[in-house]
């Protein structure tokens, strides 16, 4: 079956969502030892929220085109293979996991910029109201 790339791109961020979400969840249990662990668990939260979020509506995109999460499978310690149901036939992708980082990674920081961005806007009008 042939897929066009509006729909690879969506596949392809479904893949990246769901290894985010998963990457923060285990930083989120590990921040649990730290002794002043509330920012840093309050921050893991607030990006594993608008990452859901993001994920629900590719999740939903995609079962709109008819394309299903179907498996995960780990090919060999560097790669592994995705594999999604569209309209009875099975379709996988492939992917490196050095590459699957990198842009795991670059989604988080994104995210991290956007929550930063957020908090020192919401702290500049904060302060306004305060030296008034």
């Amino acid at each position: 079956m042939q897929l066009n790339s509006d729909i690879k791109k969506t596949i392809h961020l479904y893949v990246i969502l769901e290894l985010a979400i998963k990457s923060l969840q285990h930083d989120q249990k590990l921040f649990e030892s730290f002794t002043v662990k509330r920012p840093y668990i309050s921050l893991c939260e607030q990006q594993i929220n608008i990452l859901k979020e993001e994920f629900k509506r590719t999740a939903r995109a995609l079962l709109k085109q008819g394309i299903k999460f179907e498996k995960y499978q780990a090919t060999n310690k560097n790669e592994c293979m995705y594999s999604f149901l569209c309209r009875g036939e099975i379709l996988t992708f492939h992917y490196q996991g050095d590459a699957l980082k990198k842009q795991v990674e670059k989604k988080i920081s994104l995210i991290w910029s956007n929550i930063k961005g957020e908090q020192q806007h919401e702290s500049i009008r904060t302060n306004e109201n305060t030296f008034r």
